[in-house]
This record gives C-alpha cells, structure tokens and sequence, in this order.
C-alpha cells in the first residue's frame, strides 16, 4: 500500500481548507447582515428561511 499525499488526506476527512474558509465567509456574511439591518431576509429554499424586523 502507499501512502496518501496530504490533499488526499485532507478530501477523505471531509473537505480542503478552501471549501472551510468559504463556507466560515458565508456564514459570517449572514450574521453581518442579520446584525447590521433593520429588516431583511435571509431564505434557502427548503432549507432556512428567516424573516427579521427591529
């Protein structure tokens, strides 16, 4: 057997650190927006669908 380069270790346990940062920069970019306005919403079909007001 041979041995598994980091990158394949890294696609094995679940995702690269690209594919980690990108999904931290969407998240904060949501709660940036949540925190930041008066109103808004914020929908992902079938998933999350949220609706504020101040």
């Amino acid at each position: 057997m041979r041995e598994l380069s980091l990158q394949q270790q890294c696609e094995i346990q679940g995702g690269s650190f690209i594919g980690t940062a990108l999904l931290y920069l969407l998240l904060g970019a949501g709660v940036y927006k949540i925190l930041r306005s008066k109103k808004g919403r914020i929908s992902i079909p079938r998933l999350v669908n949220l609706e504020w007001r101040n």
